[in-house]
């Protein structure tokens, strides 16, 4: 009898060594690491589209022969980031020449570098081109960048406006705003904000496209492009370019598909909101889409009485995302995903992210195991055939349930006798 429950015993602390890693629907195994240290897992956007629960599911594990652990794990996205900062200045000039232009001179205490200038005009309309310039000593002017545009529509039904100044990092004690007049009115400048503008550019991964379609419902006044991807990925922004080479500017709405559901109608298609923004000639055309989970993508261009725009490329682009971890040396070490309802886990890394190295090596994984394959630890063959079987695994599991109520049974009808 004792040892039919050490045996029983060693069975259901076996099982719970690897039932940990359960529920998860994915798995991948990681490179053999040859020593502890720490290393990067790059995930790539496949990986993050099959996560549940806002990436709360991911687990790094370690099996053993006799143990499993859990590797804590620090996430980082990768996209870019940005500081902007307002530097003070002073106005010495806004004079106007009837002929040609107006000229704004700032005039900083020391020289300045900067990259943005950004305008408050009184004008409720306007379009205007813009050089700027630059000077150490007020007499000789240097060009910056010339042809930079600001414009603003507005009406009762729409409004678009764009007064920021971006150009190259320069370094200067002075400069100086020559905005074009010719043809138009003086605009009235209310406001003028100078910025040191630091970016770290990021890293995007380009997403395939497997179809798009535009199409035009000209009784609405509007065109409809539907894209579809291959796999519900998190997306960070789209880029828009068309093949119009008249200036243009509309209003545009982008919807993410939530699923068919059935009328008596027929089926059709839930659309969800997720940005409204402008597809014009004057801008990048770099369009937000808040790292939303989308497998199917609509873009909805507002015509109103113009001719519609034929959309020649659009391209897709998600951030990109990496763990950092303390890997053990082994050849057993998973990264697992894809567990709903999960709850993020809770690490003591993340306290003591100076402690990790700035630079570490990067380990690779191999491909997608999805659904009931177990992972098993390095140990006999029948130990492991034992428990990568679910099937052998519940009717063990039973067999011992009913041997517990039968020697249970035996046991209380001896007490009774």
């Amino acid at each position: 009898m004792k040892s039919i429950n050490l045996n029983i015993l060693f069975f259901l602390f076996s099982s719970a060594v690897f039932s940990q890693a359960d529920g998860y629907s994915y798995k991948r195994k990681l490179d053999k690491t040859e020593k502890e240290n720490f290393c990067s897992i790059s995930l790539l956007p496949e990986i993050i589209a099959n996560c549940k629960s806002e990436l709360n599911d991911i687990r790094i594990y370690n099996f053993a022969e006799k143990d499993t652990a859990e590797i804590p794990y620090v996430l980082e996205w990768l996209g870019n980031k940005s500081e902007e900062k307002a530097l003070p200045f002073e106005l010495i000039n806004d004079t106007h020449n009837e002929k040609c232009c107006s000229y704004l001179t700032f005039k900083f205490d020391k020289k300045q570098i900067i990259n943005r200038i950004k305008l408050d005009v009184l004008e409720p309309n306007f379009d205007k081109w813009v050089k700027i310039e630059g000077s150490i000593d007020n007499k000789n002017w240097f060009t910056i960048n010339e042809h930079l545009r600001i414009v603003r529509f507005q009406n009762s039904e729409e409004h678009f406006e764009y007064t920021a100044l971006d150009f190259p990092n320069t370094e200067y004690s002075y400069y100086r705003l020559v905005i074009d007049d010719d043809g138009g009115h003086r605009i009235k400048v209310l406001n003028a904000y100078a910025f040191e503008n630091k970016e770290t550019l990021g890293s995007y991964s380009e997403l395939k496209i497997n179809s798009r379609k535009q199409t035009e419902n000209k009784k609405e006044k509007k065109s409809e492009l539907i894209v579809e991807f291959p796999a519900a990925y998190r997306l960070n922004h789209i880029t828009l370019n068309s093949y119009s080479k008249k200036d243009y500017y509309r209003n545009i709405n982008l919807y993410r598909s939530g699923g068919i559901f059935h009328t008596p109608k027929g089926d059709k298609e839930n659309w969800y909101l997720i940005n409204t923004s402008i597809f014009s000639s004057i801008g990048n055309n770099v369009i937000n889409c808040f790292n939303e989970k989308i497998n199917k993508l609509k873009i909805e261009i507002l015509n109103y009485d113009d001719e519609p725009i034929e959309i020649a490329e659009i391209k897709a682009f998600a951030e990109q995302c990496r763990l950092t971890a303390d890997l053990p040396a082994s050849d057993n070490n998973y990264l697992t995903y894809g567990k709903a309802n999960d709850n993020a886990p809770i690490y003591d890394l993340v306290h003591f992210k100076e402690k990790i190295p700035n630079s570490v090596n990067e380990i690779k994984y191999g491909n997608e195991i999805y659904g009931g394959e177990q992972i098993a630890a390095p140990a006999d063959t029948a130990k492991n055939t034992l428990i990568k079987n679910k099937n052998w695994l519940w009717a063990a599991m039973g067999s011992i349930i009913i041997l517990i109520g039968f020697f249970s049974f035996k046991m209380i009808k001896k007490e009774q006798k």
